[in-house]
């Protein structure tokens, strides 16, 4: 199997669609841990904060995680003497 690229779109993609899928396991899970636990509140579910916040957390921490480690990954070729 080919190997993705660190700097690639692709595993920016791939990554980001992890972190979201991720999220939308536990997220609701850790709320209805809060709930039950500690606040001793009901849980509700909803659409928005259960499935399209983690979605859009997923999408930005992806983002983040791959510039800061295409921002490495330059510094260190550009130490090695690459391009």
């Amino acid at each position: 199997m080919k190997k993705i690229e660190t700097t690639s779109i692709k595993y920016l993609i791939f990554q980001s669609l992890a972190i979201a899928i991720a999220g939308i396991i536990i997220w609701p899970l850790l709320d209805l841990f809060i709930c039950n636990v500690i606040t001793h509140t009901e849980f509700v579910y909803s659409v928005t904060d259960h499935i399209i916040e983690p979605i859009v957390f997923g999408c930005i921490l992806g983002i983040v995680l791959w510039a800061v480690e295409r921002k490495a990954n330059s510094k260190k070729e550009k130490k090695n003497g690459r391009k």
